[in-house]
Parts: C-alpha cells; structure tokens; sequence
C-alpha cells in the first residue's frame, strides 16, 4: 500500500482550474495527479513514452495533450 493511501480532492478548486479540459484530458490529469500521489517525491518522471503509458494512452495521443496538461505542472530539472 502507498505511504499516502488516499488524495485529497477538492472538487471545487479541480473545477475551478480544470475546466478548459476535455474527458481524455482530465482522465489524463487524474491519472497523473494519483501517480504523483503514490510517489515520495510527489513528482512525474520526464519521459514522454513513460507519462504515456501512466495516462493509457499512446505516445501520439499523449504528445496532443501534453502541453495544456503539463502547464499544471511545474518542471524542476
């Protein structure tokens, strides 16, 4: 089991923010966010094909989507 079993959501802030989303995309996020969650640095890896397999989706689809998904994000390489 995780260190951190459960992830806050406060639905009303995640609306707030993630409206411009479509289904894929806050499917995509979702994912994302609980992978994030799991992880002790709370972080996302920098490879496209690995957040591609994370988001279940192809690497075509998830390089569509990566930019408006990723600007909720921030890079600290």
């Amino acid at each position: 089991m995780a260190d951190f079993p459960a992830l806050p959501l406060w639905t009303d802030s995640y609306l707030a923010d993630t409206r411009r989303l479509n289904t894929l995309e806050h499917g995509a996020y979702l994912l994302l966010l609980m992978e994030a969650w799991r992880r002790p640095t709370c972080s996302l890896p920098d490879d496209d094909d690995e957040l591609a397999k994370l988001t279940d989706l192809s690497v075509e689809e998830w390089l569509a989507i990566k930019p408006k998904i990723m600007s909720f994000w921030t890079y600290d390489g």
